[in-house]
């Protein structure tokens, strides 16, 4: 290491120190350590219960996709996540003439927020082979990470909503809404 590093570093750490009893929100005394710590006596403000989003004011019924799995009859956090990860599965690939297939899918939580449960969940699907044009040329292949993504699920007796989100920074990039008419 040169001797100008190791001073910009020795700079740094006692720049830092120096600073402890500025940055800690308490007094420091003479010899710079901040003073005793106060001890609130007040306890934290409850977060609030969290409201439900709204649901869209009209919904489609539901898509009339072959292998789409019946709504359960009764909601809970069970059949919800049961239902969910099944219609996921062949949505997502009858939708998507990109998409060959689900590799994976991984439900990270279901919620319950009232009588809605709230379903996340990431999924891979696996790219359609491409196949060689009149012309003799192959498509360019989409990145691998084009076939990885997010959707989020609220389900409610009455409504469904899917929000497909991107698996990077979880941006929302398509949202659809059903009607669930139970069987």
């Amino acid at each position: 290491m040169h001797r100008r590093d190791v001073l910009k570093s020795g700079i740094g750490v006692l720049g830092f120190g120096g600073l402890s009893g500025c940055t800690s929100g308490r007094p420091s005394d003479s010899t710079g350590s901040a003073g005793p710590r106060s001890t609130p006596t007040e306890s934290p403000t409850p977060t609030p219960t969290e409201t439900p989003v709204p649901f869209p004011e009209t919904c489609e019924p539901l898509p009339d996709i072959d292998g789409l799995p019946t709504p359960p009859s009764e909601l809970t956090a069970d059949t919800a996540e049961t239902f969910v990860r099944d219609f996921e599965r062949v949505y997502a690939v009858a939708t998507n003439d990109e998409y060959g297939g689900v590799e994976s899918l991984r439900i990270h939580s279901v919620e319950t927020v009232g009588s809605r449960y709230i379903v996340s969940l990431t999924f891979d699907a696996v790219p359609v082979t491409p196949t060689t044009g009149a012309d003799g040329t192959t498509p360019t292949a989409l990145p691998p990470d084009a076939y990885t993504h997010r959707a989020v699920y609220r389900l409610a007796e009455e409504r469904m909503v899917r929000e497909l989100r991107s698996h990077i920074d979880h941006s929302l990039l398509s949202q659809t809404c059903w009607t669930l008419e139970s069987g």
